[in-house]
């Protein structure tokens, strides 16, 4: 149901990598898929794959992640046979060195996890990140905003189990049972087909004080981050997070 892909890329060519390279290889990655995923991926709102490019220790990391079984059974088998990628428009060919791989096989799995994961959530934010409303762009996150994000993506994608939610009611009373406990964000910068998206960087802990199954749940959408990405563009680049280690984790080990 969620699978997320870490794959090292080794790069031939002198040119500067840019996060923004994460939007051409995503294209180098669709004129390999079917054709039937290429044009759903285009035509629904919420696609099934979120993917970002990082630099890990001088080394670039291209993270992609399925979210749903159609995009599993239709991509997996792509990503897992790439050896390289040719960015046409940089003149760079990128050869894939390293693949590693997580996956959560069902919902049920997601919330048992969410069941058992501590208070905490410290979520790091790769790449810019940034909502939008009424036209326009926000680069403040809120707990309301995350969460909304994340609700949006698990029903576009994880059709067999959606959160049934009409007037936003439940995710209200999500929102007002999370708490912003500390952060260290900054502003950034995500160009993308001629334009600037302003967005933030940085790191985010959030302390659930929700109870029963509604901090079940808020702990599952906030796990399933690290694989979906929060905010606009996912599928493009942005909103690239990666679920950290927390105080109360490193405690209970």
């Amino acid at each position: 149901m969620l699978t997320g892909y870490r794959i090292r890329l080794a790069q031939e060519g002198t040119a500067r990598s840019r996060p923004e390279w994460a939007y051409h290889l995503y294209a180098a990655l669709l004129q390999q898929a079917p054709q039937a995923f290429a044009a759903a991926a285009h035509e629904n709102l919420a696609t099934p794959v979120s993917q970002h490019l990082d630099v890990q220790n001088g080394c670039l990391v291209w993270h992609v992640n399925l979210i749903g079984r159609e995009a599993e059974t239709l991509l997996a088998p792509v990503v897992e046979a790439q050896k390289e990628y040719l960015l046409e428009k940089d003149k760079v060919r990128l050869l894939v060195t390293d693949l590693s791989k997580e996956y959560i096989p069902d919902v049920q799995t997601l919330l048992l996890m969410g069941a058992s994961h501590s208070q905490e959530h410290r979520l790091a934010f790769r790449t810019a990140t940034a909502f939008k409303s009424q036209g326009r762009y926000l680069n403040l996150p809120t707990t309301r905003l995350i969460l909304q994000s994340l609700i949006r993506k698990w029903n576009g994608s994880i059709k067999e189990c959606p959160i049934e939610d009409e007037n936003d009611e439940g995710m209200e009373a999500m929102a007002a049972g999370i708490r912003c406990k500390q952060f260290q964000i900054y502003d950034r910068l995500y160009y993308l087909k001629g334009n600037s998206i302003p967005g933030f960087v940085g790191e985010i802990t959030l302390d659930n004080r929700l109870s029963g199954f509604q901090k079940d749940l808020a702990n599952a959408l906030l796990i399933m981050a690290g694989f979906c990405g929060i905010g606009i563009k996912t599928t493009l680049g942005m909103g690239g997070v990666q679920c950290l280690e927390s105080r109360q984790d490193r405690r209970r080990r």
